[in-house]
Formats: structure tokens, sequence, C-alpha cells
């Protein structure tokens, strides 16, 4: 449906990552997982919904990318505040709508994470939910914008969070890599598990051929790229 929303807070999260508050009319469902349009002049920029359902409103997360002509065009549309903003919604066919019998493991690359937020926060509002794992994965430190969220999160019983730095950064001392060869290294059940991932096509196919080389059934995996940009046989 196209629903023209009220923008209720838009404000830096971080240097480069903007956060875009909208209100909801109570008849407006999603599910946790999906995502909507923001159109802006004669055009749609696909954004992850941030938040869980059953909210009042819609929280994006929106990075500002270098040398992309779509973000420039979006960042100067956000920088003159609109009062409001046109959406179509909701869209997308990777998401929860019940709470599954296994335990789940997410998987982000960069701000993946904003996908991935939604589902992990409506998860772990559901008692019969099992363990919820969360990886991460970024090229910077800096990049970890929600790191303290998910850090006071995994103080929970039924959590875990790993944060995985691709990029050679001195200072840092967690986990480095790749995100898939974290998840692969901690996780030997994998079949056990339902997997989500958000992040490019090819982190996403990367991930998946990772897994399947150690006997992972594609079946336990979710991910809007394989709807959106199918692999050719």
């Amino acid at each position: 449906m196209t629903l023209t929303c009220q923008v209720s807070i838009n404000e830096a999260l971080q240097h480069d990552v903007r956060r875009l508050v909208l209100s909801l009319p109570s008849a407006a469902r999603f599910y946790a997982g999906q995502y909507l349009s923001l159109t802006v002049g004669d055009r749609a920029f696909p954004f992850s919904i941030a938040n869980a359902p059953g909210a009042d409103h819609l929280e994006l997360h929106i990075k500002a990318t270098e040398d992309s002509a779509d973000s420039a065009l979006i960042e100067q549309y956000l920088d003159d505040h609109p009062n409001s903003v046109t959406i179509d919604y909701p869209l997308g066919q990777c998401f929860l709508s019940q709470v599954p019998a296994q335990p789940v493991v997410l998987i982000a690359a960069a701000t993946g994470i904003t996908q991935i937020k939604s589902m992990f926060d409506w998860l772990t509002a559901q008692s019969s939910a099992q363990m919820v794992h969360i990886y991460w994965g970024v090229v910077t430190p800096a990049d970890l914008y929600l790191d303290d969220y998910f850090k006071a999160a995994a103080a929970h019983a039924k959590v875990t969070y790993t944060p995985v730095v691709s990029g050679d950064h001195n200072a840092w001392t967690g986990r480095a890599g790749l995100v898939g060869k974290a998840v692969q290294q901690d996780i030997k059940n994998l079949n056990d598990h339902l997997i989500f991932v958000s992040g490019s096509p090819s982190m996403v196919y990367g991930t998946l051929d990772l897994f399947t080389a150690e006997g992972f059934d594609p079946k336990n995996m979710r991910s809007d790229v394989f709807d959106y940009a199918p692999r050719s046989a």
C-alpha cells in the first residue's frame, strides 16, 4: 500500500548513518524483517524497517554512501527536513510471522543490520523463542553503530552477539575476517538452525556457498536476495 507518513525524527545516529522515524497509522501492519520503499522525486528506494512490529512508527537507518548519486539524492532530500514522506509498504518475503521451533542465526553485513534488528527485537520479545545468535560483519569498528545496543541485549541468557571486522585495524581485538567464517567456526550444527542473512548478493551467496560446502541444506537459509537477485542456473 502507498502511505503518506509524518516524519517525527530525522537525526544522525553517527557521522554517516541517519535515523528516520515515521508515524504509522494504527491499521498498517508489517512482519519483522520486511522493508519499504521511500519515494524521492520520481524514484523509489528500498530501506529495511529497523523496529519490530506492533509500534506506532517505522524506523529507518539510512547510511550515506560516498560517490553514489542515489545516496546524494536521498541525503539532499532528507537534509531539507520534509514534514512528511511517501512510502510503499510492507514489502519483502524474508520475514518472521511466527516463532521458529529451532534456534535462529541472524547474519548481517553493514547496514543489513537494520533488517536483522527488526527480527531480533521481535524474536526476543517472544517467550517461546529459542536461542538467537547475531553476527554483524563490518569493514571498520566505527561501522558498529549499534554495538552497545546488541552488547546489552547479549546479557540475556538466550542471546549471543558477535561483531566481526573484515578490515585491517590494529586497535580491534575482536573477531576478524569474513562474518560467515565466524559463524561456521562457532556453530557446528548449522542444519539445526534457521538462518537469516541480510547483505549484498555477493555476501549472501558467498555465505551460502561457504555453508553448503560443509553440508548445509540451503532450505534452512532465508534472504531477500534470493527473491530480488536470484542466481541463474
